[in-house]
């Protein structure tokens, strides 16, 4: 019998490497993987294909447009926008929208493009816990998502979360 305590042990099962589960798979040939992974062409296939699943949300309510933003991907975000992406869709677990995800990675450029659509409006929506993308960049502690946010929507700063916590506040260790 092996023992497989030792941490030099780099030994993997090849039945592990191997194992794909039929959820995986079916997200690998989704429109969600070709925006994480930055697949233009593939992103322009399924679209030209199936123009309606630019909104389709996997079962944790992200949309392509979703993975697009918080994988830095901003030539597949204006694909999406121009095809009708909703940009107030919002995960299941915690609602937040795509522009949520780009501020706290720190995607200054997809959030601008992204909020370039859904003016203030988006900048303003708030997720489950009642926190706007501002809250996100200082969770995320993204410094030029933060300057960026407050000189062009100053009232931001000024809001609080559903704890009573602004911005800055969430930002505390």
């Amino acid at each position: 019998m092996h023992d497989h305590t030792h941490s030099c042990c780099s030994h993997r099962s090849a039945t592990l490497s191997a194992h794909q589960t039929m959820d995986e798979m079916d997200f690998e040939r989704s429109i969600w993987y070709a925006a994480s992974s930055g697949n233009e062409a593939r992103v322009d296939r399924l679209l030209e294909r199936s123009p309606e699943t630019v909104n389709d949300a996997d079962k944790y309510g992200y949309t392509a447009l979703h993975y697009a933003a918080r994988n830095n991907r901003l030539a597949i975000c204006r694909k999406l926008l121009a095809a009708g992406a909703d940009v107030f869709a919002r995960t299941h677990s915690d609602g937040a929208t795509a522009a949520h995800r780009a501020a706290f990675c720190g995607h200054l450029i997809v959030l601008k493009e992204l909020v370039h659509v859904g003016g203030e409006r988006l900048v303003c929506t708030t997720n489950n816990s009642g926190q706007t993308c501002l809250h996100a960049a200082y969770r995320g502690k993204r410094a030029d998502v933060i300057q960026w946010l407050i000189e062009m929507f100053p009232t931001l700063s000024t809001l609080v979360d559903h704890k009573g916590l602004s911005p800055l506040d969430v930002s505390a260790p």
